[in-house]
């Protein structure tokens, strides 16, 4: 193990820590840094979940005298709720296990001694990383925009009051659109920090999930591909540096039977993974398409076309990302490894080998997919239905907003 060496679950694990979604790690900290961390967590977090109340309630307002802000309010609102649901389920007990286990076998991997299984596992941490960045620079984008434009907007209000007479109907401009049970013209500052807050948050919350859903596919993902390279050369010295009875001549057997664990292993992962992502994965695909489309309207409207235009790219590349990986999964289970069984020395060995690979092959015939509830598999189709569904929406809420 080197310095340079990356691995895919230090960089998650910092930004769950960052969100407050994960205890704090300091080796040989004291209880205070702990104590200090849980309060930071309960504050932020009791802030946040009262924000969908604070878009419910401009919700409201706007509905029916501003149906173009009413329609944005709704897409922000979703769009926070989709995270709050989030929240409750990264921070559960099968979460943590995931996190935990993934973060050992990482470990392992990179100890390991075989050129090739490193060389994979490395392309998959410099692919994830690269996938990951994208998504959450159009996100941090969207949010820093937003951020901007509002204090801009408040800006030209100052300027353009200096010369005018302040009355009753000019009021400050807000970075989001909320509603407090206060006056905000009167605590003005005070709501401006709690939108400045809720922005912060989103972005680190949703960067860290987006970041671990994505890190736990590819790292799945590999090691599909590793299995394939140590299926395909099950008769040889494989990957995991088994010393035990290389140049025995029931190696290859045994070394089989091993990899036959190992895939069931990776099964097991796979299922747990998604038992643990479907709630996450449903709540995407039914939301999607309604952000994609009240996004579109403010774009067509020519509404904060900077702050729309990020975000609409954040969501289609939120939305591919997870589809894409979600499909490799798929494929790597099913026909990366037949492929591999067929492509290894089996013709050469025994009758018992064949049966093991012709055992392996019938199992690939159930690829290993990531479910989105009622609605099937989560994989590119799911992913470009979502946004022709959101097409249609586009439709029924650009001739809503214009009655």
């Amino acid at each position: 193990m080197t310095v340079k060496d990356k691995y895919l679950f230090k960089l998650v694990r910092l930004m769950l820590i960052i969100s407050g979604l994960w205890p704090l790690e300091i080796p040989n900290a004291s209880k205070n840094w702990q104590v200090v961390f849980k309060v930071y967590y309960v504050v932020a977090h009791m802030i946040y979940l009262t924000s969908p109340f604070a878009f419910g309630g401009a919700l409201l307002v706007d509905y029916g005298v501003r149906n173009a802000q009413a329609a944005e309010d709704f897409s922000r609102m979703v769009f926070v709720i989709l995270i709050v649901f989030k929240l409750n389920i990264i921070r559960s007990q099968k979460i943590e296990n995931i996190i935990n286990l993934v973060t050992s076998e990482e470990i392992n991997i990179m100890k390991s001694t075989d050129k090739y299984v490193k060389s994979t596992y490395k392309a998959h941490v410099a692919y994830c990383t690269k996938m990951v960045f994208f998504i959450v620079v159009f996100l941090w984008a969207a949010g820093l925009t937003n951020m901007v434009n509002g204090f801009y907007e408040l800006h030209k209000w100052s300027q353009i009051t200096q010369f005018t007479v302040a009355n009753e109907t000019t009021f400050k401009p807000h970075i989001i659109p909320f509603w407090f049970p206060f006056n905000k013209e009167k605590y003005f500052i005070l709501a401006m920090a709690y939108q400045i807050w809720h922005i912060y948050q989103t972005l680190a919350i949703n960067s860290a999930i987006l970041a671990l859903i994505n890190s736990v596919m590819v790292f799945l993902r590999a090691n599909l591909k590793i299995l394939q390279y140590d299926i395909r050369n099950f008769d040889s010295v494989n990957a995991y540096d088994i010393d035990d009875g290389v140049g025995s001549q029931n190696f290859p057997e045994k070394n089989l039977k091993r990899l036959i664990l190992r895939h069931q292993q990776l099964i097991i992962w796979v299922h747990d993974l998604d038992d643990s992502f479907k709630s996450i994965l449903l709540l995407e695909y039914c939301v999607t398409s309604i952000q994609l489309a009240t996004t579109l309207i403010q774009i067509i409207q020519l509404v904060h076309i900077p702050f729309n235009g990020t975000f609409f790219m954040h969501c289609l590349l939120q939305l591919f990302g997870i589809a894409w990986n979600a499909n490799e999964i798929l494929l790597e289970s099913s026909t990366g490894l037949l492929e591999a069984l067929y492509n290894s020395n089996w013709y050469n060995r025994n009758k018992e080998i064949s049966f093991l690979i012709y055992f392996m092959m019938i199992r690939c015939k159930r690829p290993l997919a990531m479910r989105i509830g009622p609605f099937g598999t989560m994989n590119l189709n799911a992913a470009i239905s979502r946004v022709k569904l959101a097409y249609t929406c586009l439709s029924v809420l650009k001739v809503t907003t214009e009655e």
